[in-house]
């Protein structure tokens, strides 16, 4: 179970608005390639796919991904997903964007599994290429979280799932124990845990990275990041690398003539 299941389900307005602030942070050109990072059942990718853009959306759960395909052909958009571990990515310099909504990043059991995504994002990005990071503000976290419980329905079958949520403040960890109660009073236990940074904490980890921070807001409407903000939408960018000089021929000459030079001239 994730903690931002029930902000990934949308209505379609709230998911359009959600889009729209995408477009309007990156200021994506048209047709643009887009990889959407841990994209769950693709709701947003699909709508990014709606709106022109060519999209890829990698998971590494595939039962989400399943009903997303299934939308994609209905509407016969230009849109694919893939079941892989969001660690494993090897494009070079295929997109134009990279997203990762509702701090999805943060599942991964430690920073140098974070480090590894934002580095391959890196490398999948073209030069000058954006991220959008879309992730719980750790500063607002500390200030408003209470250790909490509470129960929901599971399924068809009865089944409860019973969820004791807590904050690792040492480790930086929000952490859910659950329990799946079933219809005959079986229990069967799960665990989840989610890395919440600070603005701070993040910075350091895109400059590990080799990307540049470039602006945060605290919402997806454009509101000012600030400790009140329960979000924090980071943009980064692939730095814009300069066009590699090619060699004239009298550099070529030089270089011999150099290379060639008598001992005490």
């Amino acid at each position: 179970m994730r903690f931002e299941e029930s902000l990934a389900q949308h209505p379609g307005p709230q998911v359009q608005a959600q889009v729209d602030g995408v477009e309007r942070f990156i200021s994506l050109e048209p047709r643009a390639r887009i990889l959407d990072l841990s994209c769950g059942d693709g709701r947003q990718t699909l709508e990014l796919a709606r709106r022109g853009y060519r999209v890829l959306g990698i998971d590494s759960h595939e039962e989400p991904l399943a009903e997303a395909r299934h939308l994609a052909r209905d509407e016969r958009l230009n849109v694919h997903f893939i079941h892989t571990d969001t660690r494993n990515i090897s494009y070079r310099g295929e997109f134009d964007a990279v997203l990762n909504l509702f701090a999805s990043i943060g599942y991964l059991p430690n920073d140098r599994d974070h480090l590894k995504v934002l580095e391959g994002v890196r490398k999948g990005l073209k030069s000058g290429g954006r991220l959008l990071l879309d992730m719980l503000n750790k500063e607002w976290l500390m200030r408003h979280f209470e250790p909490n419980v509470w129960e929901q329905s599971e399924g068809a079958r009865g089944a409860v799932a019973l969820d004791r949520i807590s904050f690792n403040f040492e480790a930086g960890r929000l952490d859910n124990h659950r329990t799946i109660v079933s219809a005959d009073g079986a229990r069967s236990p799960a665990f989840a845990s989610l890395r919440v940074y600070t603005l701070t904490e993040l910075k350091a980890l895109l400059v590990r990275a080799g990307l540049d921070c470039l602006k945060v807001w605290g919402g997806y409407e454009g509101q000012p990041y600030g400790m009140d903000t329960p979000r924090m939408i980071v943009l980064a960018q692939r730095t814009a690398e300069p066009p590699r000089r090619q060699a004239k021929d009298e550099d070529l000459v030089s270089a011999i003539h150099i290379k060639g030079r008598r001992k005490g001239r």
